[in-house]
């Protein structure tokens, strides 16, 4: 059988689970209406960080629930970004802009708390660590937009407290990145257990703590679809 998951099976409703085995970074309100009364679990998240379950009990038209899990599953068809050999996304490499940060890039790439949050400030852009190949501790953090016209570096070398970056194209993607981690941290460094999502008509909303805390207005919005 094949189709859109996004709509659901409106034939057999009303359910009481609606389990999802691909990655979405909007839960369908269709999910929502087909289990009035149920319960919702799907990997979610957007390009940055799609390593989260979205657990959501649904009541009255509404669906809410938290983040809990690492599951690494392919992203939904009809929204999974195009991607590529590193090489030929990095483009106008002669034309990067270089810069300096204290912010060690070490610090974003092994912590899930700071990923999941500064993904929902970069939901368009994706991320990836590469290890140098020698025994040096060397890496590079990779930032490219899902429309592949801007990209960033940030190199971490051992035993430095100033890392090189370099960034190309209409976004300054590192900028983003960390003004994003700069807000995590300034929230206190909440983990992720502390955020929450919505999901109603209007569609879907994220939050911290409790509802009326909308991370939207928390996080930097550069790249919020």
């Amino acid at each position: 059988m094949q189709g859109d998951g996004g709509q659901g099976w409106p034939e057999g409703a009303p359910y009481q689970r609606v389990i999802a085995t691909y990655a979405v970074d909007e839960i369908p309100f269709a999910w929502v209406e087909q289990a009035p009364q149920g319960r919702i679990v799907s990997p979610w998240g957007g390009s940055f960080f799609p390593n989260s379950f979205a657990v959501l009990d649904v009541h009255n038209g509404r669906a809410e629930g938290t983040f809990a899990g690492y599951p690494a599953f392919m992203r939904s068809r009809t929204r999974r970004p195009k991607r590529g050999y590193l090489d030929d996304l990095l483009h106008h490499r002669q034309d990067a802009e270089h810069t300096t940060t204290s912010l060690s890039p070490m610090t974003i790439a092994q912590a899930a708390d700071a990923l999941f949050y500064i993904g929902v400030a970069l939901p368009d852009a994706w991320h990836l660590p590469v290890t140098a190949d020698d025994d040096s501790g060397e890496m590079t953090l990779w930032i490219l937009a899902d429309d592949q016209r801007s990209w960033a570096s940030a190199d971490y070398t051992p035993d430095t407290h100033q890392y090189a970056v370099a960034q190309y194209g209409p976004r300054r993607l590192w900028d983003e990145a960390e003004a994003a981690h700069r807000a995590w941290d300034t929230l206190g460094r909440p983990t992720r257990a502390r955020a929450g999502i919505s999901v109603t008509e209007r569609g879907q909303s994220l939050w911290i703590d409790a509802s009326d805390r909308d991370l939207s207005t928390l996080l930097p919005s550069y790249g919020r679809r």
